[in-house]
């Protein structure tokens, strides 16, 4: 059984040799003169995140911050409330003057010179002589006595204003 170079049989794996009356096994390149050239994809660079570690002195410092912060802001709070305080004295101050001015009036107006005199008559009083004036001799230097207050030093004196705070802070909240 003599057959043509055209009609061989091939096995399963001869599929792949479709060239192979050709002198070259590669295919023919079209060439497409007007097509932009091929741009290469850039790889995505995954990104390792390192942990940090918080120092011990930065939460200290924070806690320092936030612990002055909350001083100062109740220091606000209580010259909040001393200024409304002052405030509301004044206006109550104010209120009694002009009380005290009418009540001044009124008092004013009770008096009778004239029912005063008579009164003094019925009771048998007279008005002062001179051997009844006695004068009083004031020449004498006055003294006053400074009274110096203790001495702190700066820390001290923190202490004492963060205690003040504190207490002021709890009776506030309490």
């Amino acid at each position: 059984m003599a057959r043509d170079d055209n009609e061989r049989l091939f096995n399963g794996s001869a599929a792949y040799q479709l060239y192979s009356d050709f002198e070259s096994t590669a295919a023919p390149e079209i060439q497409h003169p007007d097509l932009p050239q091929e741009r290469p994809r850039h790889k995505k660079v995954r990104r390792v995140k390192v942990k940090t570690a918080v120092s011990p002195v930065a939460v200290v410092g924070l806690l320092a911050v936030t612990c002055m912060l909350i001083l100062v802001v109740f220091g606000y709070v209580q010259l909040y409330e001393a200024s409304e305080e002052v405030s509301s004295l004044q206006s109550e101050l104010s209120e009694l003057q002009e009380r005290q001015v009418v009540l001044q009036s009124l008092y004013e107006e009770g008096i009778d010179l004239d029912y005063v005199e008579e009164r003094a008559a019925e009771l048998g009083l007279r008005m002062p002589t001179k051997e009844q004036t006695v004068y009083i001799n004031l020449a004498g230097s006055d003294q006053a006595e400074i009274y110096t207050s203790e001495q702190t030093n700066i820390f001290q004196r923190i202490l004492q204003a963060i205690e003040r705070s504190a207490s002021g802070l709890v009776e506030y909240l309490s």
